[in-house]
């Protein structure tokens, strides 16, 4: 069974960036980051609720680096853009590419 809690953090962003890419892919419309992240943590079922809580400090979700920084490859291996502040949409490439295909999504964003 998969389990979230396991993975390293290079699996969690490997994780996220197909969770990320499959939203977009579905909404088909640029997106706040915390429309991605409401949808998240209600309908990804293997990410833990206690990833969408505040951090120690109160100060910002504890999913929120890792987030950041899958959005972040996902800029660099062009499958994303952010078309104004604090909106994220999917490039001509993202649109095309088959969340099916793990490995393609992880070579493109390697690749980055």
């Amino acid at each position: 069974m998969f389990e979230y809690e396991k993975l390293t953090q290079n699996e969690k962003e490997d994780y996220l960036e197909l969770a990320i890419l499959k939203y977009l892919q579905v909404v088909q419309n640029p997106v706040e980051r915390v429309q991605i992240l409401d949808y998240l943590s209600k309908h990804d079922i293997f990410i833990p609720r206690e990833e969408f809580e505040p951090n120690s400090t109160g100060t910002e979700l504890k999913i929120k680096p890792r987030f950041s920084f899958a959005l972040t490859l996902l800029e660099h291996a062009g499958l994303v853009c952010h078309p104004q502040r604090g909106m994220t949409a999917l490039t001509d490439l993202g649109n095309k590419t088959r969340t099916s295909d793990t490995h393609v999504v992880k070579e493109l964003v390697t690749a980055g």
